[in-house]
């Protein structure tokens, strides 16, 4: 195994706790102006290294906010993270922090969505951002052995490859990275970081396609001064590489050669892309996103010319039934996203990011990944319940460019706010829903998309053996011919009155 790249070297000091200032102490020997708090939401401990965002004259460098999400063991079943792995994971990432003795995340925290653990962090672009995948893989792979330890399902569950292969992509961890503007005026930057637990990517089509083009969820498309009102450009990812390898000629039940078409698809980290704009390509990009197939993977807003500008939207569009196994391509897994999109200035406020959430539409995943099912808006850091979710978060980060740190944090869907009637409604329509569909279409996925199928196809197979070819059922009225031999059609004359009708 090749030496680590990340973490103390040889002579370097080993980073400890003290090396960092941790949100939970901002207001010690400050006077306390509520006597008493009333807890809304489980927000997270910041830890930000005090080097940095104390210096005096912070440098102006490229700087990066990334996110990197993974299921790596849940309690009682697929139901929440243990607190404990949160923590093992945190100490493993604040002790190895560094890389050629500078820190690589200057501001990070460590979060829950359902039985998912994620961290979120700010680095420079002097970090090769390899060496943090590679960080962030020991990182989980320390929380799984963790869970493990405690019993947790399925611990390292997200973690499918064999081992670190230079970057996350294709490993199962959802990831992304989004590139700060560089600027000497206003140091502020706000960002919208959402988590989804058990639905697709495709469920963020919902933020993009509401958002970032549709004037009902965000009037400021309509009345903004800023770049908004050029409209944005999409990069919309086919996420489908078993689809695209039927459609190259690979027969759909030929598992081996959809396996080498697959892989040979996948050679490289390609991505098969298009490129819209909104609002003049609306209908098409409406048209591309109803499906799971296909998500708005970035969004950029747009210059005079009505060309890219800045990148403000990523999300992790990856599908693990695309990502080689031992067995194959034959990992199921809904792929519970994570979403990075600045807010206000160019680009939507919280609230309109948000908004889409609010008519609770419905999402693949949930129970066993094989269900249609209304998605249910939670603060951070909470669990699943009824069945076991689609859940999702969202909260927004206050951040200062121009040090790398997290300021302050807010949680968009916390208690206490309407968002607790969204959440009212979506229970009812989803009880109404699972209960009265059950095992039958459209609560449960087609046969191709159910996550866990290995018991349905044998069930297919034996029954698909049992089935026999045979001419249409008639019958006979006893003179060998059918039973509507000779009957007349309907309106023709009897031996009746001649006027008469049968």
């Amino acid at each position: 195994m090749s030496a680590r790249r990340y973490g103390p070297q040889d002579g370097q000091p080993i980073t400890k706790m003290s090396d960092y200032h941790q949100s939970k102490d901002e207001l010690a020997g400050l006077p306390v102006t509520v006597a008493e708090k009333i807890p809304v939401t489980n927000t997270p401990n910041i830890f930000s290294y005090k080097s940095y965002i104390f210096a005096k004259n912070p440098a102006l460098v490229q700087r990066y906010i990334k996110a990197t999400k993974a299921d790596v063991g849940g309690v009682g079943g697929h139901v929440v993270a243990a607190d404990e792995v949160k923590s093992i994971i945190a100490k493993y990432v604040l002790d190895n922090n560094s890389y050629r003795g500078e820190p690589i995340f200057t501001s990070m925290i460590v979060t829950h969505t359902g039985d998912d653990c994620a961290v979120t962090g700010i680095m420079a672009e002097t970090v090769d951002m390899s060496v943090v995948d590679e960080l962030m893989w020991d990182a989980l792979q320390e929380g799984a052995t963790k869970a493990a330890e405690l019993g947790l399902y399925g611990p390292g569950q997200d973690l499918v490859a064999d081992a670190f292969t230079g970057n996350l992509r294709g490993a199962g961890p959802a990831t992304v990275a989004l590139p700060f503007p560089v600027r000497k005026d206003n140091a502020s930057q706000t960002v919208l970081v959402s988590f989804a637990d058990k639905t697709e990517p495709m469920a963020f089509n919902h933020y993009a396609t509401g958002a970032y083009m549709l004037p009902r969820f965000n009037t400021g498309l309509v009345i903004a001064a800023s770049k908004m009102k050029r409209g944005y450009v999409f990069e919309i990812v086919d996420l489908d590489t078993k689809a695209q390898a039927v459609e190259a000629g690979a027969h759909p039940r030929d598992q081996r050669a959809l396996d080498n078409k697959m892989e040979e698809l996948a050679k490289g980290l390609q991505e098969k892309v298009i490129t819209l704009a909104a609002p003049e390509d609306l209908y098409d990009i409406e048209g591309l996103t109803r499906s799971s197939r296909f998500v708005i993977a970035r969004v950029w807003s747009r210059n005079e010319k009505g060309e890219k500008d800045q990148l403000g939207y990523i999300c992790s569009a990856e599908r693990l039934h695309n990502i080689k196994t031992k067995k194959g391509f034959t990992y199921g897994g809904k792929d519970d996203p994570v979403l990075l999109a600045f807010a206000q200035g160019d680009w939507p406020a919280p609230g309109e990011i948000t908004s889409p959430w609010a008519t609770a539409p419905m999402v693949a995943g949930d129970c066993r990944g094989s269900h249609n099912l209304h998605i249910l808006p939670m603060p951070i850091n909470s669990q699943t319940s009824y069945w076991s979710g689609p859940i999702l978060s969202a909260i927004t980060l206050s951040c200062n460019i121009h040090t790398g740190r997290i300021g302050a944090i807010s949680d968009q869907f916390a208690l206490g706010t309407p968002w607790d009637e969204v959440r009212r409604t979506a229970s009812q329509l989803a009880i109404q829903f699972r209960h009265a569909h059950g095992i039958k279409q459209p609560a449960t996925l087609h046969e191709e998309e159910l996550e866990y199928q290995e018991g349905w196809k044998e069930r297919r197979n034996r029954l698909e053996r049992q089935f026999e070819v045979k001419p249409p059922l008639t019958f006979s009225n006893g003179n060998g011919h059918g039973a509507d031999a000779g009957k007349k059609p309907a309106g023709a004359r009897t031996g009746g009155r001649p006027d008469e009708i049968d």
